[in-house]
């Protein structure tokens, strides 16, 4: 049995799902979804082995990898899920090129006691943990490897007499001042013109189908004034020089809602905003349906995040 709390940091309260809105004359505060995970059987039974074969009363924090993809269904957001190879012998035998597994690394913290469970200082673990997504951003890392902006932390008591087992997810998001604000919103499909959503579809879909690429959730769009569209991931910005074309900041967005964004575009925008100093940021929430792009489920919109003045130092970024 398992009995499981998530957190977010920094978040305001997600609004009930609402009409989508093309424009607004006033601008309100970008509101993201929280992310939702899951832990199979598969990992308690994993956790369970290398507790008893080989960590022992070792509280020491694990490395650990989480699984996510896009959305692919308009009523059912996709869930972080963490199964047996979360926890995997050798880290080598992690699931590449998987486009149902998109990994995500997070840090496990298993306390031998319930009591040290509840004494573990919390926000000073997410603390920690957002620091090295700001960190990751700052010193190029995450160009590299965008999944460290998901990060994720998950604490745990492990009973392993009576088969309980009681956690905690929780996923730290740098928090910009002011918020991001949202200029507008609207489903994909009704972004583009016929021939740049057909081109859009098609490099998506070929994104999400070689074995290079199915696993890398942030990525950057670029559509040419013939209507053609190139992906890259976010190593090539150096090398881009985008003058007349249009461009967009896209990732696999695990939230189903018609007007919001999931969790995973928080950190994403301040990595645009913090590395590369952009301020006025067109995104693409990427959303499918039976495997294939899907525009309708798909959101387009535009924000704005304010540089903070103090951007270098992580104590503006990482406010509880």
């Amino acid at each position: 049995m398992a009995e499981n709390r998530t957190w977010t940091v920094s978040s305001p309260p997600p609004p009930p799902p609402s009409s989508s809105s093309d424009s607004s004359s006033e601008w309100q505060i970008l509101r993201f979804i929280p992310f939702q995970s899951s832990a199979d059987e598969g990992f308690w039974r994993r956790l369970s082995s290398l507790k008893l074969d080989t960590l022992g009363l070792d509280q020491s924090p694990i490395p650990i990898t989480g699984f996510y993809a896009p959305c692919s269904h308009p009523q059912v957001p996709n869930p972080l899920k963490l199964m047996a190879e979360s926890l995997p012998d050798d880290p080598l035998q992690l699931v590449i090129g998987n486009r149902n597994k998109c990994p995500v690394p997070g840090t496990l913290y298993n306390t031998n006691t319930l009591e040290s469970f509840h004494a573990l200082d919390k926000d000073a673990l997410l603390k920690m943990e957002a620091k090295k997504i700001f960190d990751d951003i700052i010193s190029g890392k995450a160009d590299e490897d965008c999944a460290v902006l998901s990060r994720f932390l998950l604490i745990s008591f492990a009973d392993l007499k009576k088969w309980t087992f009681r956690h905690w997810f929780a996923f730290p998001a740098l928090s910009l001042e002011p918020p991001a604000t949202l200029v507008n919103i609207q489903p994909a499909s009704k972004a583009f013109s016929s021939e740049e959503a057909k081109s859009l579809s098609r490099a998506c879909n070929e994104w999400r189908n070689s074995n290079m690429t199915a696993g890398v959730p942030f990525f950057f769009i670029v559509i040419a004034s013939n209507a053609q569209v190139t992906i890259r991931p976010l190593k090539d910005w150096e090398a881009f020089h985008g003058d007349g074309e249009k461009l967009l900041f896209g990732f696999y967005d695990p939230c189903n809602l018609p007007s919001n964004p999931g969790w995973p575009l928080r950190n994403f925008l301040a990595f645009i905003c913090l590395r590369w100093k952009i301020e006025n940021i067109q995104f693409l929430c990427y959303r499918e349906r039976r495997g294939l792009a899907d525009l309708e489920l798909s959101l387009v919109g535009e924000a704005v995040v304010l540089l903070p003045q103090d951007w270098r130092s992580p104590c503006c970024v990482l406010k509880l």
